[in-house]
């Protein structure tokens, strides 16, 4: 009866070894990532968890003392079936936590001078602003940093609104800039000046410089804002009317967007869409 007990035990054990082979199996053939697939057949194919259970059952032919042969073989199989779930497990975990990297929340800092200043510095290829009031980028600092980051082989995209843009335009943009709020006359003149002057700052760059920098502007009412460096995407919050945003621009929050995430794919050819088909009637560099 013991030796009856053990057959049922193991062939209960060689049933469930079975079903964890065939949702392994089910398992393979559904998921489509090829690393996926790689990992269970080095890890464990099914060829040999085949040849293992053929092995096994043949120990059922000889005996008790073969069947507890039988139970040990089997305990290690389920080790081994172990050890691939837990691999898995990590793979998906692993997944899920780049998911997570794609975008982040950044509770404050969104376009102060110290933004700005860091998004051109850590540039290694390329930079895009997209930008409503470019007052900020008059600034000769903020300049002088760009024109560094020019030097070493960034190239400097800005795409502003236009000071040439309808009245209509520049009263719905006068509504959703924070401060100082302005009327369209006003947001017109502050434009303009500031595109004269960003015009004259670059002029004094070298030829190398100015030709990886460029400044366009544009006529539609702005509805995205955000800075893009290499690969990464940091959008603010700045389409609100202007009693929703923070007293302080330090406070301001803001999203850090990977280009491999479907948000930040999508405001990237936004920018590329604006810059080719926008009205570029402010055209400084290049």
């Amino acid at each position: 009866m013991t030796w009856l007990n053990d057959l049922d035990m193991i062939v209960g054990v060689i049933g469930f070894v079975i079903t964890i082979v065939t949702l392994v199996k089910v398992q393979s053939v559904h998921r489509t990532q090829t690393e996926e697939r790689t990992l269970l057949r080095r890890l464990y194919g099914t060829e040999s968890l085949a040849s293992h259970l053929r092995s096994a059952a043949k120990f059922l032919r000889g005996g008790e003392s073969d069947a507890r042969i039988l139970a040990e073989e089997l305990v290690r199989l389920c080790g081994q079936i172990e050890g691939i779930s837990r691999a898995l497990d990590s793979m998906n975990q692993n997944r899920s936590t780049a998911r997570q990297r794609d975008v982040q929340l950044v509770e404050k800092g969104y376009y102060t001078p110290a933004f700005l200043a860091r998004v051109v510095n850590d540039a290694q290829h390329n930079v895009d602003f997209l930008i409503y009031r470019n007052l900020q980028f008059t600034n000769v600092d903020l300049l002088e940093t760009m024109e560094h980051a020019a030097k070493r082989g960034v190239r400097i995209r800005i795409l502003g609104l236009s000071s040439t843009a309808d009245d209509s335009v520049l009263d719905q943009a006068s509504m959703v800039l924070p401060w100082p709020q302005a009327s369209a006359a006003t947001l017109r003149r502050q434009l303009s000046e500031s595109e004269d002057r960003i015009k004259s700052i670059v002029d004094g760059w070298d030829e190398q410089s100015r030709r990886r920098f460029e400044y366009r502007g544009y006529k539609i009412t702005p509805n995205v804002h955000f800075a893009r460096m290499d690969g990464v995407i940091r959008q603010g919050f700045l389409g609100t009317l202007s009693p929703a945003q923070p007293a302080r621009l330090e406070d301001r929050g803001y999203m850090e967007l990977s280009l491999s995430s479907e948000p930040g794919a999508t405001l990237a050819r936004h920018f590329d869409q604006l810059w080719v088909h926008g009205e570029a009637t402010v055209v400084i560099g290049s």
